[in-house]
């Protein structure tokens, strides 16, 4: 429970700004100093407090004590009371002197004509008690008295009462000083906390911006210095980074560049030579073969015997038979229909072939290739990927139905595969190359589209690709 609990502390003390953690941890400090040293100087005030009253009692005590010996041995009770008068008018912190007999009686006292009768009672049962300064709590505070003999005792004894009134009025307004003088002192600390955070936070969201930048791809960025401190080198360090990142992106450019350039010529030279070789099956080799025909017709008409009739009859099958297999290779390797009519003749030609041949349901819609073409580039990309998912839904994946979604619109063609199949894990993508994937997926970042594909076991796959296509030469039907 603890354990948690300091860890949600420590996860919220790390979610806080840096700004914000300096300028907190100022005003802390200022408070918990300010605390401290309020609480610090109040104990030593008081402490000082009932120290000084303590003495303030005791030196009055002696100051009167040896003064009204003069009154007193003359009995001059009038002169004895101004003098008493006067010197409590003098000293502020004094309460009441009284002096008293050798019995207890009150001889005077600076209270005029109301003594308290609570102070009497007290006084006489402790005038004897001349051992030091007692304190008294009264309704007025704490009162400190001392009581001393007056001539060894034989003429009496005087009483002093003191109170920290005006002394505790002082300390208040010390305090009080002090705290303004703290406070003052905290908001000049958090003047320049905030000042200080704001030179160095400042330049760390310039590196914090920049650092997004760079991770955008935005390597030309380049901070100025603000200073020779960590920071400062900081920032030095980030420029020099951001310029090695600009140079390896350069230079992955350049090979990411060569790289296109040379897949495009070995798509371009695989799709001559596929329309070279289709040409020379359909025109030579087909061609030899029809004419092997016509001459197997004539020696049929003239063979003498049945059986030769026959095998000449088997021989005209064989070369049928061949001729629609060097027909349909042809149409396998490029499609002169593709070239002639366009991609949406050449995929309902092809999806008709495939219906015939594997007896798979293919739902087919193509929606906005009314009299235009796409760019040959293009057509040959998007032919190919029909091909390569069709065949291996029908192959690997063994699927019964398959749908085909293609739309242009708005300069962008749109490619939806869909196929209810044995579908596969695509972490196999990461360890093999053998199912025709990465193909397609490079054909399209060459024409600078985008390839997603989905699938899981007994789930299927979708393939979906977006290829941005302005339009070709028109054509009409």
């Amino acid at each position: 429970m603890f354990k948690s609990a300091l860890i949600r502390i420590q996860h919220f003390f790390f979610s806080i700004s840096l700004q914000a953690k300096i300028i907190g941890m100022v005003i802390a400090l200022s408070v918990f100093m300010g605390t401290v040293l309020s609480l610090q100087v109040s104990r030593f005030l008081n402490d000082h407090t009932r120290a000084f009253m303590a003495q303030e009692s005791r030196s009055v005590a002696n100051e009167i004590a040896h003064k009204i010996p003069d009154y007193t041995l003359i009995n001059d009770l009038y002169g004895l009371t101004r003098y008493l008068v006067n010197a409590k008018s003098n000293r502020r912190d004094v309460r009441y002197i009284v002096v008293l007999d050798r019995r207890g009686n009150i001889v005077a006292h600076t209270f005029g004509s109301h003594f308290p009768t609570e102070l009497d009672s007290h006084l006489r049962r402790t005038y004897r008690q001349q051992d030091g300064v007692q304190v008294i709590e009264t309704n007025e505070g704490l009162i400190w008295e001392t009581i001393l003999p007056v001539l060894q005792g034989w003429n009496g004894s005087v009483a002093v009462g003191v109170q920290d009134y005006f002394v505790r009025l002082d300390n208040r307004e010390f305090i009080r000083s002090l705290l303004l003088t703290t406070f003052l002192v905290a908001m000049a600390g958090i003047f320049f906390a905030v000042l200080l955070s704001w030179l160095i936070v400042r330049p760390i969201k310039k590196l914090l911006a920049a650092t997004n930048a760079v991770r955008r791809g935005e390597y030309t960025v380049v901070l100025e210095p603000v200073s020779r401190d960590e920071v400062g080198a900081l920032t030095l360090a980030f420029n020099e980074m951001s310029s090695g990142f600009q140079m390896a992106a350069e230079a992955r450019k350049e090979k990411e560049t060569i790289r296109r350039e040379f897949l495009q010529k070995i798509i371009s030279s695989q799709e001559n030579e596929r329309k070279r070789i289709a040409r020379e099956l359909h025109d030579q080799t087909g061609q030899s073969l029809t004419s092997l025909s016509i001459g197997l017709n004539l020696l049929e008409r003239m063979a003498c015997s049945q059986e030769m009739r026959q095998n000449i009859h088997q021989l005209k099958e064989h070369i049928k038979n061949e001729l629609e297999a060097i027909h349909d290779m042809a149409l396998e390797l490029r499609p002169s229909v593709l070239d002639d009519m366009g991609l949406e003749a050449a995929l309902s030609l092809y999806v008709d072939n495939v219906r015939k041949a594997s007896k798979v349901e293919i739902q087919q819609n193509i929606v906005g290739f009314q009299n235009r073409r796409p760019v040959s580039s293009i057509e040959t990309c998007l032919y190919r990927i029909v091909q390569e998912a069709v065949h291996n839904a029908v192959r690997h994946g063994r699927a019964r139905h398959i749908s085909l979604f293609l739309e242009w619109e708005n300069d962008i063609i749109r490619l939806l595969i869909d196929d209810d199949g044995r579908g596969f894990d695509l972490k196999i993508l990461e360890t093999t190359t053998r199912l025709g994937i990465h193909g397609m997926q490079e054909r399209v970042e060459l024409a600078d589209g985008s390839f997603r594909i989905e699938s899981e076991p007994g789930q299927g796959v979708m393939i979906v690709v977006t290829v941005p296509s302005p339009p070709g030469d028109d054509y009409e039907e």
